[in-house]
């Protein structure tokens, strides 16, 4: 299993963000964050499920439960009816790869 904080470092390089860019969006310091990622501190529940929706990951795969990433939409700020139109989208993309 591969340690959080290497998983967290590798996702943070994948988007080409600083530490200090990461620590900015979860309200956290740049040294907060080296922390994590150096394995010398843990994060509390809520800035790992924060961490996750930033990173468009699973708390799972962030961890190093799941090995397979799945990409989460972050749809917090869509209507309902936006919502609907954005699955009815991802279904057909679905069902054509299916063919």
């Amino acid at each position: 299993m591969i340690p959080f904080g290497q998983i967290l470092q590798r996702l943070r390089n994948e988007k080409r963000w600083s530490q200090s860019k990461l620590a900015e969006k979860l309200g956290l310091s740049a040294s907060q964050v080296a922390n994590y990622e150096i394995g010398r501190r843990l994060p509390s529940l809520q800035i790992l499920i924060d961490m996750a929706r930033i990173l468009g990951v699973s708390t799972d795969y962030l961890l190093g439960v799941e090995n397979e990433t799945k990409q989460i939409l972050d749809v917090s700020d869509l209507t309902s009816e936006e919502i609907s139109s954005v699955s009815s989208v991802i279904d057909c993309f679905r069902k054509s790869h299916q063919k």
